[in-house]
């Protein structure tokens, strides 16, 4: 029996170079707390868009919140137990990786930055304005929808790699900044004051500036910089002392707080969870 309610049912057969979509599927959870494991011979990327729980994959425990991807690999068991609050709604989308690149890997488990989760809670929104009968115009805009989701979903699982200065226009006042926090990235006194002061911009003005072009503050663009940093560490075995100092945090408890805050993990949870259930290509999985 199922623990959910699909509310959107997309067949999808979009084939790209690296990956077939297959189908996407908008699931609300039903008040049962859990569902019984199962498995798929495709691969899964759940998206959750609301609510909290715990998906485990392959007998690993990961903790889900607003925000969080997973990617579960072909024939993986796994089941969803949600905690007793709002009802959870999860995004699936069903692919088949198809990557020949035996150096690329996949994370089991990504956060989306709130910017990131709010413009995939858009787009999935527009797909219930166009529900209808099957047209070439309906088929064209779910797409288009689907591919700009993914966009954000790859990137937080590692599958995508994408240079900042490709995803935005050179020039702006936040790829700016961004240099500048990542070229002073263990700095720990650096502030939006002194940032203001370097770029000659007046405090609050800069920061108007970032909300404007990126929809986030000083603050938020620095956290997300300093996770990037710091999730890229651990994956490559540095101490959390030693990752703590290289982002700017000189107290180990701190940055031991901070990053459980960002991911729902503690550094060496969260390394665990990333070295262990590291996925190559699903070429390399069923070869």
């Amino acid at each position: 029996m199922r623990n959910y309610r699909p509310i959107i049912i997309e067949k999808i057969g979009i084939s790209l170079p690296d990956i077939e979509i297959l189908k996407l599927r908008l699931n609300e959870h039903l008040p049962e707390t859990w569902s019984s494991f199962h498995s798929h011979q495709h691969g899964q990327f759940l998206i959750y868009l609301r609510g909290r729980g715990e998906q485990t994959v392959q007998g690993k425990r990961y903790p889900a919140r607003a925000g969080t991807v997973i990617y579960v690999g072909p024939n993986e068991r796994h089941r969803f137990e949600k905690e007793m609050s709002r009802q959870p709604l999860c995004l699936v989308i069903d692919v088949n990786l198809l990557s020949k690149d035996k150096n690329r890997i996949l994370t089991t488990l990504g956060e989306l930055p709130s910017t990131e989760l709010n413009f995939i809670r858009s787009r999935i929104s527009q797909l219930f304005e166009i529900r209808g009968p099957v047209s070439e115009d309906r088929i064209i805009t779910v797409g288009a929808v689907i591919l700009d989701v993914l966009d954000p979903v790859l990137r937080a699982v590692g599958w995508l790699k994408v240079k900042e200065a490709k995803r935005r226009s050179k020039g702006t006042v936040t790829v700016r900044v961004e240099k500048i926090i990542n070229d002073n990235m263990e700095n720990s006194s650096l502030t939006l004051s002194r940032v203001s002061e370097l770029l000659r911009f007046q405090r609050d003005h800069l920061n108007r500036l970032l909300k404007k072009e990126s929809g986030l503050t000083f603050s938020q663009i620095r956290s997300q910089l300093r996770l990037k940093k710091a999730q890229g560490m651990l994956i490559k075995g540095s101490s959390v002392g030693d990752v703590s100092l290289a982002v700017g945090m000189n107290d180990q408890n701190y940055f031991a707080r901070w990053f459980r805050s960002q991911v729902g993990l503690s550094p060496t949870e969260w390394h665990s969870h990333n070295v262990d259930s590291t996925h190559h290509s699903e070429l390399d999985i069923l070869s």
